[in-house]
């Protein structure tokens, strides 16, 4: 039996292409209907983990549970000096490389298929982001330990809430494509950065999630 890490691993392999539709808007007219609705907060977490970034001239960002590197093109546009995405869906790094050298920024951003645990860097980076990531880690303590490990600079993070309509709705969806899924509140999130090492900064409601800003 395939244990929660395996499933979700699977499942974004599989999906990657349709995980990108949600950046891209390539859909049918009704799914970017939906987008628009139920997945604003998707576009706004980028914007404001975007935002928090900066300035990013010539700093090193990492993104953990990079996708398709959505987060990491712009940053590398915006001058990053060095922008590395990592994902342990082959499906997902695939696509992040193929973009990369349609963008012609190959050369500025380096994406690895990888488990994130086992992820290692001779220096911490200024930025670190794991937008999405905790959605799918049934306990965060270990990922938060290693996150802060990696990280000299602000630390980007987001979390599901647990306290919304669509949180069970989501939890039954994914369920049926054999994906779990993970949600929080505020003191669980806030608790967790400060036993893995963290300063809190920010802690912030946007839709469905909880977009957290740390040092």
């Amino acid at each position: 039996m395939k244990n929660d890490a395996a499933k979700v691993q699977e499942h974004f392999h599989r999906t990657a292409a349709g995980f990108d539709s949600i950046y891209t808007g390539k859909k049918s007219p009704l799914g970017r209907v939906l987008d628009r609705v139920l997945r604003w907060d998707i576009q706004e977490r980028m914007r404001l983990a975007l935002e928090a970034c900066r300035p990013v001239e010539g700093k090193s960002v990492l993104d953990l549970g990079c996708g398709t590197g959505r987060f990491c093109f712009p940053l590398a546009r915006a001058g990053a000096g060095r922008v590395v995405g990592v994902d342990f869906a082959q499906g997902m790094i695939d696509r992040a490389n193929d973009l990369a050298r349609e963008e012609r920024l190959d050369d500025r951003c380096t994406f690895l298929y990888a488990d994130i645990m086992e992820y290692r860097s001779e220096e911490p980076y200024d930025c670190v982001l794991a937008i999405g990531l905790f959605d799918y880690i049934q306990d965060p303590r270990h990922m938060l330990a290693h996150l802060r490990t990696l990280t000299r600079g602000k630390a980007i993070m987001t979390f599901p809430r647990s306290d919304t309509w669509r949180a069970p709705v989501r939890k039954l969806r994914l369920g049926m494509l054999g994906c779990p899924v993970y949600f929080y509140n505020r003191k669980r999130i806030h608790d967790y950065l400060l036993m893995a090492g963290f300063v809190v900064k920010k802690i912030q409601r946007v839709g469905k999630l909880y977009f957290v800003e740390a040092m």
